[in-house]
């Protein structure tokens, strides 16, 4: 056959098979997204409604609505990948402008509190939006090394960027961190360089008038005539700017630590630090402020600051405890009368029915502050919302939880286990413990039996079969370090530092026996059997499988090398989800326990260091879950989607892919 045939019949071949294509079903996609978080970071900014006694708190990647009384109201996630930087509130019709650092402004209408609407967006291309201040219908935005941008919000559905300039520096180094404007003069707070005076009567062309140099420049608030910026190094200061073009510094108020936010009211100003809390100064004159030592609230470090001017309120986002609200009636008497939690550093947790528990590490040196923490989770089109329902402290280092009916059982370091009362979510109390004589990490509750990897002790076997005074049963020496476990039938399986993983018999609660062992390549950090199957993660080394059908000779068959430090995983149906570390969430297919497939699209990349895993959480609706504890990320939670009706014509996330997930789901 000569070439021009060949090219015809290639031709038609081609199409032919184009054509029978159509005919078959596209290969599923599958898709992670982001569906929500508790609380992603620290509280980073505030804005308030004075008209209706409402607060907007920038939690992390959220928005949260709360009354006075710091009741929620509403929340939802206002942005995916980046976080909150800063808030402005226009009263007049209700509309929220919100600085989402890499994702540009988000602006929604808060008519209905209960029902936030989204409006726009506006992003200027790989340009940051630390803060933003609305001043009738421009809105200015300090976008960090790129300067100031004005936009006309005239139409807010459809906003037009005017300019786009960077801040006069030294070396031409400058940081736009806060900007505020009235008329036609704007104020922006440089990081590095400190205050600059900028003429906008024309946007398009705004003239640099005069600089301050004020080193650490951060958070500015005008007020009566005067600016008060806060200092990095320095505290605060105080500048005249009656008359703009020849604003001058009226005083400086120096003391330790760096300040992060201030707010006036009458004749005090009130300053956050980020480690020492807050102190309140007499600003009755300007050019001598007076600070008294007792008029200081002293706890950890704050990020932004809310005042109602004529209340005795002062809002306080507090990075360890949450949003505090202080009364400031007494000065010398600053005390949090109502607190609403948002720390984060989640170690472990554990789902049952609608309700999430996390263990979380906030506080460092202070126990009453750390322990479990109830969410109820409420899930919808993909997205997850937390509501943060009870706290119950541990008097140790919790480490690991399991939940079940109705009582949570923790891990909770040097003193052993803790047994809590859920039957109320709003105040859970722990009803009993157990001292054991190591130093608990994992805990698994199987009957009435509470088994738990117990450090150099080994395990120790509890029963629980009376909550309020829980029994020794057994202490087994493992000969090494116990890290986590599991127990299965009659055995229970452990994650040992020196020996890996470990096969003993419990049949004899009083008198385990240690049947085989296998050795893993680096420390076991986590374990989970299902049917005949070890799933282990050990650190650097990733993700092993062992065969366990005969526990005297144990068997690995597969070993995946993961990019993080595989630290848990979590096995539902055919899939195995692995938490690792820095690189967040993995997922594989392990329908063919010998020969595991990683998920490319079942992946999501953290914000920080994934620790613990729950994998397999179906609504109702059919949608498919998996919540990562992400130490300072908080709790993350993932969707995992199938698009089963992709084909060339059409883009990836088209639909939802919901008999597919039905079937996962009826393997489970």
């Amino acid at each position: 056959m000569n070439r021009p045939y060949i090219a015809i019949f290639s031709s038609i071949l081609l199409l032919l098979l184009m054509t029978f294509a159509k005919g078959f079903t596209a290969e599923p996609v599958k898709m992670s997204s982001f569906a929500g978080q508790w609380p992603y970071h620290s509280s980073k900014a505030i804005a308030i409604d004075p008209q209706r006694d409402l607060l907007y708190l920038g939690d992390g990647n959220a928005l949260n609505i709360l009354d006075f009384d710091l009741n929620l109201i509403s929340s939802l996630v206002v942005t995916e990948s980046s976080q909150v930087g800063g808030f402005f509130y226009r009263e007049i019709d209700n509309l929220l402008f919100v600085a989402c650092r890499t994702e540009g402004v988000k602006v929604y209408d808060l008519t209905e509190a209960e029902n936030p609407i989204p409006i726009t967006s506006f992003l200027p291309d790989s340009l940051e939006t630390i803060n933003i201040f609305v001043d009738g219908n421009k809105a200015y935005l300090a976008s960090g090394i790129d300067g100031i941008i004005i936009f006309d919000i005239t139409e807010t559905d459809n906003p037009l960027m005017l300019s786009q300039s960077g801040l006069p520096g030294g070396f031409g180094i400058s940081y736009a961190i806060d900007i505020y404007a009235s008329g036609n003069t704007a104020f922006a707070a440089d990081l590095y360089n400190g205050i600059h005076v900028i003429d906008v009567s024309d946007p398009q062309k705004p003239d640099y008038k005069k600089g301050i140099a004020l080193a650490g420049a951060n958070d500015i608030l005008i007020s009566k005539g005067y600016l008060y910026v806060t200092l990095q190094s320095a505290g605060m200061a105080i500048l005249d700017i009656s008359k703009p073009e020849d604003t001058f510094v009226a005083s400086l108020f120096a003391r330790e630590g760096v300040a992060t936010s201030v707010q006036t009211d009458d004749n005090f100003a009130f300053i956050s630090y980020t480690s020492i809390g807050i102190r309140a100064l007499d600003i009755t004159s300007k050019t001598n402020p007076f600070h008294d030592p007792a008029w200081l609230y002293e706890t950890s470090g704050g990020s932004s600051l809310g005042l109602l001017p004529g209340s005795n309120s002062l809002f306080f986002a507090n990075d360890q405890f949450g949003l505090q609200k202080i009364d400031i009636t007494d000065k010398s008497n600053l005390n949090a009368v109502i607190t609403y939690d948002t720390p984060a550093d989640a170690v472990a947790i554990d789902v049952s029915g609608n309700y999430i528990y996390a263990l979380d590490d906030t506080v460092g040196d202070y126990p009453e502050k750390e322990g479990l923490r109830i969410f109820e989770i409420s899930t919808s089109n993909g997205a997850a919302v937390f509501y943060f329902k009870g706290f119950c402290p541990t008097p140790g280092k919790a480490q690991d939880v399991q939940v079940s009916n109705n009582y949570a059982y923790i891990a909770d370091g040097d003193h052993g286990i803790q047994i809590i009362d859920l039957s109320d979510k709003t105040n859970p109390y722990i009803m009993g413990n157990f001292d054991t004589p190591g130093s608990a990490y994992g805990v698994f509750i199987k009957g009435n039996y509470a088994y738990v990897a117990d450090g150099v002790s080994g395990i120790a076997i509890i029963d629980v079969s009376d909550k309020a005074e829980p029994v020794q049963s057994a202490i087994f020496d493992t000969g090494g370090n116990a890290r986590d476990i599991f127990v299965e039938g009659d055995y229970a399986y452990v994650a040992n530092e020196i020996y890996g993983v470990q096969m003993i018999n419990i049949k004899d609660k009083t008198d385990p026996q240690i049947m085989g062992t296998f050795d893993t390549p680096e420390i076991p950090t986590g374990i989970f059997i299902n049917n005949n199957y070890a799933f282990v993660t050990a650190g650097k080394s990733g993700f092993t499988v062992i065969e366990i059908t005969d526990k005297f000779n144990p068997i690995s068959i597969a070993t995946f090398n993961t990019d993080g430090f595989a630290e848990n995983v979590s096995v539902s149906g055919n899939y195995a989800y692995v938490a690792d570390g820095k690189n967040g969430l993995l997922t594989f297919d392990v329908s063919n326990p010998s020969q595991p497939q990683i998920i490319s699209g079942w992946f999501y990349d953290s914000p920080g260091i994934a620790k613990d895993v729950f994998g397999g959480f179906f609504t109702e609706e059919e949608e498919l879950y998996v919540f990562i504890a992400d130490s300072a990320g908080g709790v993350i939670a993932i969707n995992l989607s199938v698009d089963e009706d992709t084909s060339d014509d059409e883009q990836p996330n088209s639909s939802s892919g919901g008999c597919f997930l039905k079937s996962i789901k009826l393997n489970t």
